[in-house]
């Protein structure tokens, strides 16, 4: 960069890309050592629910785009085509359809190759994924040796995992050409796609055509010697990478420091603040400046702060990050940033927090816990995908503690009185078959949707998930199925269930008629009995009653219609019944809730506070001694002499005069001395020479003290040289 604020561009630089190409083998995915490596942990696929945005004159998809709020795109998820509502090919598929921004290589006075762009980037795009061979820790290492030993001067190495490392040197992408800068315009940004974590460069800021694009290679605490910066900007550091580390290679990532609350210019502050104790107490293994993050009190999220959080949730492995982040969210307690957070895939999140770190800390799985209880819950579907009730069980059946204990006790408790809400899915291939089934056709009567544990009966609800969408028949029907029943897939639970689109039913088992041989509730005898007995003999066919033999009359349909009619009553009381419940429990869990937050606050506090007293008295153990110290010192060890020196003169001026005069004495021979060294304490004893000087300067200040008090008393009692006053003179 020629300066500090405006970028140097090479828009006339001569394109070398084929040039650069021939030096690394090109690949367009990453290859990997193990089939395990840089695999997220949960191998739920996470769905947006964003609708289909179809843009009929682009022929596209504009669902999950930019400015929308999608829950996979701000928690850095992108959606794939198995397993979102938002249709086919979405506008959050970048790494999948390799959406890089124009960019060409071109020759850099001292760095080598570089990478710039050849049309304007705007801010947050989607630059270049950084593509190469995914390998482990040990094969890292050794290739660091070979890599040295063939003296290859770049290095190509960026951590993917805290155990997986993408390696570009011989295989990689023109990513691998995007050059260090102490003030780049580009960052890294680790993504979710499918089972794997992939890594992309985005535009910090908007890059002009022309402009080199750089990112900070200090995320990224590894690699080889120590090496000269040549980036040319105006905070340039002078150096890169190696073991001795900047102040800069300590600063968190931009996605972490944003989950936790906190600026640059924050942490540069305390870095300023702990140069003492920064470097040497920092574990030479950690990404992170790990007592910086200690050192934080987090506060609870703002609406806004959700999605970063999440977002550095989901892909966080520090356990004290983890910690800092589980804190903020255990701090809200605002009902709608909650709601916003179970939507941005929080028991998912929560789920794979509690299986990787429970074991870890006590106090995090009690946080997590609790955040859970205060989420409210009507059904069971995302407590089903997330598998979080597993964990939860286990971790009840394996703890030794009490309060966790009974907090895990009372969530599955609270879980088990809930009931599966289903759906008839909509259709995502608009299929004619799907729209012979019936769109729009469905009763309002039946316009809702059913929870149950064990369902045999389903309503749609028109207004969920897509409108009044026909039901999908992807699902191959390898079996007969009875006219008007299709088969599908409920994405939560990858089950199998069965629908009827024109009677607006689902079931879990395979349907043997038209129509299902009664409903899972109301059980009640009379109405089991009542139904049973209308049943036809011979085969049932929907639509207009023809009055066939075997066919239902008007009648008949009618009464089998009021019968649906009542049971659906019943079943609204009922859940009425359920909510009141679950109303009642939630007032009396949020009482118990706010007793035991109080009660953990105290500890928290207390703990917090004892924190910080071993903190700063470390802190003030490894500075030099302060120059109030020093004084201090000083005044303590003048005090054992001045006060005998001037003891002699009480007779005439008091005592109270004789302790004023030491006193003053004493502070202004400490000032002298602290001001002569301020970094010396004094010697324990005092030499004799240093007592002959104080007892010059004690005796000059005596004298100067006794004329000023002898000028002050009255004159009938001022003496003679004699020694007798003038009243007893005359």
């Amino acid at each position: 960069m020629s300066n500090g604020t405006t970028p140097e561009l090479f828009m006339n630089a001569e394109d070398k890309t084929a040039e650069a190409k021939t030096k690394f083998t090109e690949i367009v995915e990453c290859t990997y050592l193990s089939k395990s490596l840089g695999s997220i942990a949960s191998k739920e696929l996470m769905a947006c629910d964003c609708a289909e945005e179809w843009d009929h004159e682009k022929q596209m998809n504009m669902a999950c785009g930019e400015h929308s709020h999608c829950i996979n795109r701000v928690t850095s998820v992108e959606c794939t085509n198995k397993s979102c509502f938002c249709g086919k090919d979405c506008q959050n598929q970048r790494f999948q359809k390799k959406q890089y921004s124009e960019v060409k290589v071109i020759q850099t006075e001292n760095k080598g190759y570089g990478l710039v762009a050849e049309k304007p980037i705007s801010e947050g795009a989607f630059v270049y994924e950084y593509i190469g061979e995914v390998i482990d820790e040990a094969t890292f290492r050794q290739r660091m040796i070979d890599y040295d030993t063939r003296k290859l001067r770049h290095f190509y190495f960026m951590m993917l995992t805290k155990d997986a490392f993408i390696d570009a040197t011989d295989k990689g992408s023109l990513a691998r050409f995007c050059n260090h800068s102490c003030s780049p315009n580009a960052y890294v940004d680790k993504w979710v796609v499918g089972d794997k974590l992939r890594m992309g460069i985005f535009a910090k800021r908007e890059i002009q055509p022309g402009e080199e694009i750089t990112f900070d290679y200090n995320v990224d605490r590894y690699g080889a010697q120590s090496q000269p910066c040549y980036c040319g900007s105006a905070n340039c550091l002078g150096w890169m990478g190696g073991k001795t580390q900047t102040d800069a290679a300590l600063l968190l990532p931009d996605g972490i420091s944003e989950a936790l609350g906190v600026t640059r210019a924050q942490e540069k502050a305390w870095l300023k603040r702990n140069k003492q104790a920064k470097v040497a107490q920092q574990n030479a293994e950690a990404t992170i400046n790990e007592d910086f993050v200690k050192s934080l009190e987090v506060e609870a999220l703002s609406e806004a702060d959700v999605s970063k959080a999440m977002a550095a949730l989901m892909k966080a492995e520090d356990v004290i990050v983890v910690e800092k982040i589980i804190e903020r969210l255990y701090l809200t307690e605002d009902a709608k940033i909650n709601s916003i957070i179970v939507r941005l895939h929080g028991y998912k999140t929560l789920s794979q927090v509690l299986k990787d770190h429970a074991s870890d800390s006590d106090d995090l799985t009690s946080k997590v816990l609790s955040i859970l209880k205060r989420w409210p819950t009507m059904t069971r579907n995302k407590i089903e995908s997330s598998q979080i009730e597993d964990v939860v069980k286990k971790i009840v059946e394996d703890t030794e503690n009490p309060e966790i204990r009974e907090l895990g006790s009372e969530l599955l408790s609270d879980w088990s009185k809930l009931e599966m809400a289903y759906r008839i899915p909509k259709n995502r291939e608009g299929s004619a078959k799907a729209e012979r089934a019936g769109r729009g056709s469905m009763s309002p009567l039946y316009g809702r949707t059913v929870r149950s544990a064990s369902p045999t009966w389903g309503y749609e609800d028109a207004t969920e998930q897509g409108g009044n969408e026909s039901p999908q028949s992807d699902v191959n029907d390898d079996d007969e199925l009875p006219p008007g029943w299709q088969k599908a897939v409920d994405p939560n639970t990858d089950t199998v269930y069965y629908y009827h689109a024109e009677l607006g039913i689902s079931k879990w088992e395979k349907p043997k008629g038209i129509v299902p041989k009664g409903p899972s509730f109301p059980k009640g005898p009379a109405k089991q009995k009542q139904f049973k007995n209308q049943q036809p003999k011979g085969k049932l066919r929907v639509g207009k009653p023809n009055h066939k033999e075997g066919d239902f009359s008007s009648i008949e349909e009618e009464k089998l219609r009021k019968l649906k009619e009542e049971q659906f009553k019943e079943m609204q009381q009922k859940e009425k019944l359920l909510q009141d419940l679950i109303a009642q429990s939630q007032q009396e869990a949020e009482e118990k809730k706010k007793q035991a937050e109080e009660a953990r606050r105290a500890k928290l506090e207390k703990i917090n506070q004892k924190r910080k007293q071993k903190e700063m008295a470390r802190v003030r153990a490894k500075l030099p001694p302060s120059k109030e110290s020093v004084e201090v010192q000083w005044t303590k060890t003048l005090a054992k002499y001045i006060p005998n020196m001037i003891k002699k003169y009480e007779a005439e001026i008091g005592h109270e005069n004789v302790k004023g005069c030491a006193r003053d004495l004493v502070k202004i021979l400490s000032s002298k001395e602290t001001k002569r060294d301020p970094d010396s304490p004094p010697p324990k004893e005092l030499d004799n020479a240093k007592l002959k000087k104080l007892k010059e300067f004690s005796s000059n200040f005596m004298q100067k003290f006794l004329i000023k008090f002898r000028n002050k008393r009255p004159r009938t009692e001022q003496t003679h040289s004699n020694g007798q006053s003038e009243k007893q003179a005359t």
